[in-house]
């Protein structure tokens, strides 16, 4: 009895066997998804003796993936005080709708002479879910079915531009700026995106590519002002802070 106990308490003080073991990967993955879902908070310290506990995994891989997260913009790393949730930056916002603006209207302007009937169909669909979700009950839950089909909306049209580098930094993007506790910004507006959304289908319709990115350069242009003009206001914004950006057109 005694030395299975001993075996027993041996075994509990090794790390987690390596089968079951979270990487840096994995637990990069689970805190971003955890920060542009607001489970954490902008400004709130991410403890590594904590994480290592919750997560089942080393420190080693914690730390890795608070420097992945860093890299991304999810999180600020200091000397002395580790790591905390970025805020919303006022700035960065800006810089990411400019950038955008360029980047959306060329994928649909590469992307208009390849989409088919199929393509089109599937574009139509995502905009009757995403109209159809202004008359949820459910704040929330219409929140986050607008953001969700929103994105795949645009990732539609970005993997038909041909442009597996232009496809690769639209991504990457959307994944820095995604944070669904600022959707409520665009709530209002959800019925005047929507009929922007049915203006770029009818003009790939028409295999018109000049008219579909004039329509997507206003479109991101009009999400930056929602944006910018509500960020202004935000409780948890540092104007001049260097943080984390925030798109959710």
């Amino acid at each position: 009895m005694i030395v299975n106990d001993c075996v027993n308490n041996f075994m509990n003080a090794l790390p987690p066997h390596k089968a079951d073991m979270l990487y840096a990967a994995d637990i990069y993955k689970i805190l971003r998804d955890e920060i542009i879902r607001g489970r954490l908070n902008p400004g709130e310290r991410l403890i590594e003796k904590d994480l290592c506990e919750r997560l089942g995994t080393t420190r080693g891989y914690v730390r890795e993936a608070l420097k992945l997260l860093r890299g991304d913009g999810f999180v600020i790393l200091s000397h002395g005080k580790g790591a905390t949730v970025a805020k919303i930056s006022y700035q960065e916002t800006k810089d990411l709708y400019e950038l955008l603006a360029v980047l959306e209207a060329k994928s649909i302007e590469l992307a208009a002479p390849h989409l088919d009937l199929s393509d089109i169909d599937k574009l139509v669909n995502i905009n009757v879910n995403l109209k159809n979700c202004i008359q949820i009950v459910d704040r929330p839950t219409a929140r986050r079915v607008w953001q969700e089909g929103n994105f795949q909306f645009h990732r539609c049209i970005a993997e038909k531009s041909g442009n597996r580098e232009l496809q690769g930094m639209l991504e990457n993007i959307r994944w820095r700026t995604f944070d669904f506790r600022y959707v409520y910004f665009f709530e209002p507006h959800f019925d005047f995106f929507c009929s922007q959304h049915y203006q770029l289908i009818e003009a790939l319709k028409r295999r018109d590519p000049a008219k579909a990115r004039q329509i997507m350069e206003f479109h991101v242009q009009k999400a930056s002002e929602v944006a910018l003009g509500n960020l202004e206001n935000a409780p948890s914004l540092e104007r001049n802070s260097v943080g984390r950006p925030l798109v959710a057109y």
